[in-house]
């Protein structure tokens, strides 16, 4: 049972200390802070215990979503200017959305800080996320019946940003009211965003709803990331060895890795899925039940599920993007276009280009593939972008990528042949409880 008084629970202190005897030095900290009272806590910890090979700069990103967020910002630049850390104020000036305001704030706040993060030239950018916040972001994904991955897992220590920036979160072991406390002892206030008891929001509903739920029902977190990242690692190890992938557009698993661990199994195929369909997530759930029935009664079958066309012959496994819906954009001189999230395109040309699918036949499928079925071959090449240079993407790790998937992504950007990704900046053994 997690509870307060749990002794294996960090303070603010403690858990700082810890995060920067990990860190590798010299190091330059992005602060990302709000005003609020968690990443408040982590700039006033950051400060006391980062020595001097530890820089560290403020960002606080203005949404303007209320009419108080301006002065909040400016009451963290004194807070910055007490403590001499640099403070820079950023503002989403975007047209807002009508709905889905929380992920577009999110997705915002994300990029500015990026963008901070370049021009800083930052190590890292952290982030003050809590364990209660871990506690109802497991609420929230078991609630919604979060398939395609073990959302039990919650939140990862560390996750890739863009495929640039690693945002590490100190405090997702330590309590709010914990941080609450040493900033009440260090004579520190904060300011509270009143979104935050907006029952219009679903992480509101969630934080009143586990105020009585059991805790006993929220203890596995630890235990869950681990066997995420573990199951995460098998799913590698299995298509490094034993998968293909031409051309970025067809992927085939022998008869021979079909008999491995079901489990291991679905998610090296959700994943390959995903990236094949140009999709930042895998098939649902009930999707991948029948892609993983098939496999299991070796029945010779072709689906489809999450765009992505899975066609079981005797031979193996073939996936390959579906015919139907892709797109037709234009790119101007000069300028890089991402075309059905699997492809990057840059228009080197002095004049505008159309970007589409391949238009090819039988003939030149079979030339592209040779030794696949016909009619596999026939799909996969038309699956294809006709742009000349194309480099394939990753859509479900090149925005967003978790320490949990890390070896994962690694090993899906090798088949695919994209760049691989900069390592985590800490000592991640030392992290493992």
């Amino acid at each position: 049972m997690l509870t307060a008084a749990d002794p294996s629970i960090p303070s603010a202190p403690e858990a700082v200390r810890v995060f920067l005897q990990t860190l590798p030095k010299p190091a330059r900290l992005l602060v990302a802070i709000s005003g609020g009272s968690d990443s408040t806590g982590l700039l006033v910890a950051l400060a006391a215990h980062a020595g001097r090979d530890v820089a560290l700069t403020a960002v606080t990103v203005d949404h303007r979503l209320r009419p108080e967020s301006a002065a909040e910002a400016a009451a963290v630049g004194k807070l910055c200017a007490q403590l001499d850390i640099p403070h820079v104020i950023l503002a989403w000036t975007d047209e807002k959305p009508r709905t889905g305001i929380s992920a577009a704030a999110r997705e915002a706040r994300y990029t500015l800080l990026c963008r901070a993060a370049v021009d800083m030239g930052a190590t890292a950018i952290v982030t003050g996320h809590t364990l209660d916040d871990q506690l109802e972001t497991v609420a929230m994904r078991r609630t919604r019946g979060d398939g395609w991955v073990p959302g039990h897992a919650g939140m990862a220590d560390a996750v890739l940003l863009h495929r640039r920036h690693w945002l590490l979160r100190p405090f997702l072991r330590t309590w709010r009211e914990d941080i609450r406390d040493f900033l009440r002892a260090a004579g520190q206030g904060w300011s509270d965003d009143p979104s935050n008891g907006d029952l219009r929001y679903e992480r509101v509903r969630t934080r009143a709803r586990l105020q009585s739920a059991d805790a006993t029902d929220l203890s596995d977190i630890e235990a869950a990331g681990e066997r995420r990242r573990a199951l995460s690692d098998c799913a590698a190890a299995l298509l490094a060895e034993q998968a293909q992938v031409h051309h970025g557009a067809l992927m085939h698993i022998p008869p021979s890795a079909l008999a491995e661990d079901a489990a291991v199994l679905r998610y090296a195929l959700a994943a390959s899925a995903a990236v094949i369909g140009g999709r930042e997530h895998g098939p649902a759930s009930q999707s991948m039940d029948r892609v993983m029935d098939m496999v299991a009664a070796h029945r010779l079958d072709r689906l489809t599920a999450g765009r992505v066309v899975f066609d079981n012959r005797r031979n193996g496994l073939f996936l390959c993007r579906e015919n139907r819906e892709l797109p037709e954009i234009r790119a101007a001189a000069g300028e890089t276009r991402d075309w059905d999230g699997r492809f990057r395109v840059t228009n080197s040309a002095a004049e505008p280009m159309t970007i589409g699918p391949a238009r090819v036949d039988r003939q030149e499928a079979q030339a592209l593939f040779p030794g696949v079925p016909a009619s596999i071959a026939l799909r996969a090449a038309r699956g294809m972008v006709a742009a000349p240079g194309a480099v394939s993407i990753l859509a479900p790790y090149d925005r967003f990528l978790p320490q949990f998937d890390y070896k994962l992504a690694t090993t899906l950007a090798e088949l695919f042949g994209c760049d691989t990704f900069p390592p985590v900046p800490w000592n991640d053994s030392s992290r493992k409880r």
